[in-house]
């Protein structure tokens, strides 16, 4: 199906199959992508938002109804925030709390299942990369000896004093582990974006074969960082996946993969066959 993407003036146009689309969701069901470029090792390095992302874009291709869990669940949040900023009485608060309940429990169930069956893959990928023992944990955002319900309730005078839901699916994580040690504090950076690069291919290699649309890997500058044991390492790992590659590069005749069905030359900011 013909798909085309326009950005114009801080505006978005999309077209799919010869209709325009509003839509975000749409698209990201017609054109699943991921991406590898150098600030990939941030999904390692940084706060719990970014693996969250990473997690959700998984799950959104897997289960059908996640984005419908996760939009209840965005508007209850932001409802609740609100009469909690305006100090509001304690049960026009909770009035919210149903809706932030049911949803943010299917989110949290939708995440632990998917990440059950993504783990394997991740974990085939690391070893093959670097030759470590990677796991994987859940956080769903509430205290785990409690109930969300319970820790709703336990978290009432810090949600009121802080004017915002301090516990929640929005505030889940995912741990990554390598031999039992927290990735960000025991691999170095070149690591840290082998690691992020491995997950990645593998929820590509996890993507649903049901489907007739199949995802886009853009590979930006993979040999930024990495020595040429690794880079090939990566390459290999790449392979492995069957999916529509990209590859923007410094190197004329970069040789992984190869030949090119289309290639494109960046020019000041101009995009040109060679």
């Amino acid at each position: 199906m013909p798909l085309g993407i326009e950005g114009r003036d801080d505006r978005l146009r999309v077209r799919i199959g010869g209709r325009d689309v509003r839509s975000v969701v749409e698209l990201a069901l017609h054109f699943p992508v991921q991406i590898i470029d150098p600030e990939v090792h941030k999904l390692i390095e940084e706060g719990p938002s970014h693996r969250r992302r990473f997690l959700d874009w998984g799950v959104f291709h897997v289960e059908p109804k996640f984005f419908e869990h996760w939009q209840r669940y965005r508007q209850a949040l932001s409802q609740r925030n609100a009469a909690l900023k305006a100090g509001q009485r304690e049960e026009l608060i909770r009035i919210w709390n149903p809706e932030l309940l049911e949803a943010g429990v299917e989110i949290a169930g939708a995440r632990d299942r998917y990440l059950r069956s993504f783990a394997p893959y991740a974990a085939e990928s690391i070893k093959r990369l670097l030759g470590l023992e990677l796991e994987l944990q859940y956080r769903p955002g509430w205290n785990q000896e409690f109930s969300f319900d319970e820790g709703l309730r336990r978290s009432e005078v810090l949600d009121r004093q802080r004017g915002a839901t301090q516990i929640g699916p929005h505030r889940a994580d995912l741990l990554i582990r390598m031999d039992g040690s927290l990735a960000r504090e025991r691999i170095s950076r070149g690591q840290q974006k082998l690691v992020a690069a491995a997950l990645l291919v593998a929820q590509l290699r996890c993507f649903p074969n049901k489907t007739p649309v199949r995802p886009t890997l853009l590979l930006d500058d993979p040999a930024a960082e990495l020595d040429a044991e690794h880079l090939q390492r990566l390459i290999d790992e790449v392979g492995l996946v069957e999916t529509q590659l990209v590859i923007t590069t410094l190197d004329d005749n970069f040789p992984a993969f190869g030949q090119p069905g289309a290639r494109f030359r960046l020019a000041q900011g101009i995009l040109m066959s060679p």
